[in-house]
Order: C-alpha cells, then sequence, then structure tokens
C-alpha cells in the first residue's frame, strides 16, 4: 500500500486536514498526517478509495491515538483524532507505519 507518514511540526487538526485534502487528489493511498499545536497533538488520516480494503482511516486513527494519550475515530476513508503527549508523535507514526505494512 503506498503511503505518506509524516509529521507537519506545528500544525493543527484543521491544517492537517486541509493537506491530506489536496494530497488526496495527488496521491493514491494511505495518508497519516501528524502535527503539534497548543501543547496537543492533531492526528489525520486518509485513504484513497481503492485502498479501503486493505487500510481503514478510522481504524488507523483509532489504534494510534491512544499512543498519543488520546483518541479518534471517522469512516474508512477519512478520520481525525489527537493527544495529548507530544513526546510520543513518532511513536504514533511508527505504529501506523507497522499497521500498515510500510
Amino acid at each position: 500500500v503506498p503511503a505518506i507518514i509524516e509529521t507537519l511540526g506545528a500544525a493543527d487538526g484543521d491544517t492537517l486536514q486541509g493537506m491530506a485534502n489536496e494530497l488526496r487528489g495527488l496521491f493514491e493511498g494511505v495518508v497519516v498526517l501528524a502535527g503539534v499545536a497548543n501543547g496537543a497533538v492533531a492526528l489525520v488520516a486518509s485513504v484513497s478509495p481503492q485502498f479501503t480494503a486493505k487500510a481503514q482511516a478510522g481504524k488507523l486513527i483509532q489504534a494510534i491515538a491512544p499512543v498519543v494519550g488520546g483518541r479518534g475515530g471517522g469512516k474508512p476513508d477519512n478520520a481525525r483524532g489527537g493527544g495529548k503527549d507530544v513526546g510520543k508523535v513518532d511513536e504514533a507514526l511508527a505504529k501506523a507505519r507497522a499497521l500498515i505494512g510500510e
């Protein structure tokens, strides 16, 4: 499954969602983005329709948000979440990579 899994630094959920939406038009696969703003972690996942049988955005967020001490969810093609443990962003993204087999 092709994937883009990145931390975008100081970015909130709305900024991440905008980036995921832009990437959706340019990239077919799984996108997982993380950012830290106002002392909190924001997570966004987007999965192209042809890959939702292999990876679902909602399930990815439900699996990685607890790593940063939070929650989240959504639909198979788009999901959001977050948490408070800004020190574990890389660990959460590593878990996302493992889940989709990157």
